[in-house]
């Protein structure tokens, strides 16, 4: 349960990143391209989302608020996140404990599913496995488990890996250097002094 609570405020602000409207080119021909009349595209998923981790902090921060006539909390996940966590112990002890641990957990994990590399993304192909005697297609793909990094640095936070489809992993501090092996095996003669 801390990890899930600790979990919702990150996964709130990287959806933020897909709320923001995209930077236009400034080379666009003058006339060209449609009008659009509804205002920036947003990613309605995203939204969802954050729409989401909000609802249920907020609702679960306002029964402990109530029942044990305390302050609530800023309407923010992180502040939301830090007061459940603060009465973690009531919570799991109330009646509703059992709702309350199913709601996070879905809510965790489809916030995850949410904020993973995006479908599209995922069937990008980037080449060949540079790994000897490995042919097999290199694609970005999304960190199995976004608990496996360092939450007090924020390594590997909201990170994916570059994998082939026989299993071998880059990891984000291993992509220069797949890159590099990537050119090399496009051109082999530059790799050679």
């Amino acid at each position: 349960m801390q990890l899930a609570l600790g979990e919702l405020p990150e996964i709130y602000a990287d959806c933020e990143a897909a709320l923001l409207p995209r930077r236009q080119s400034l080379l666009r021909p003058v006339g060209c391209g449609t009008r659009r009349t509804s205002g920036p595209p947003l990613d309605e998923e995203a939204m969802a989302t954050r729409s989401d981790i909000l609802g249920i902090l907020s609702s679960w921060a306002a029964l402990v608020a109530d029942e044990r006539k305390t302050g609530a909390p800023r309407r923010r996940p992180d502040a939301l996140a830090a007061f459940l966590l603060t009465h973690l112990n009531w919570l799991l002890a109330h009646t509703a404990a059992k709702d309350f641990m199913e709601e996070i957990l879905d809510t965790t994990e489809n916030a995850r599913r949410s904020a993973c590399v995006k479908a599209s993304l995922a069937t990008v192909r980037l080449g060949r496995c540079v790994l000897p005697g490995c042919e097999e297609p290199l694609s970005p793909a999304p960190a199995s488990d976004r608990a496996a990094g360092n939450r007090k640095t924020g390594e590997h936070r909201n990170t994916t890996h570059v994998r082939c489809a026989a299993g071998h992993t880059w990891l984000p501090h291993q992509w220069l250097e797949l890159l590099r092996e990537l050119r090399k095996s496009r051109h082999p003669a530059e790799g050679v002094a």
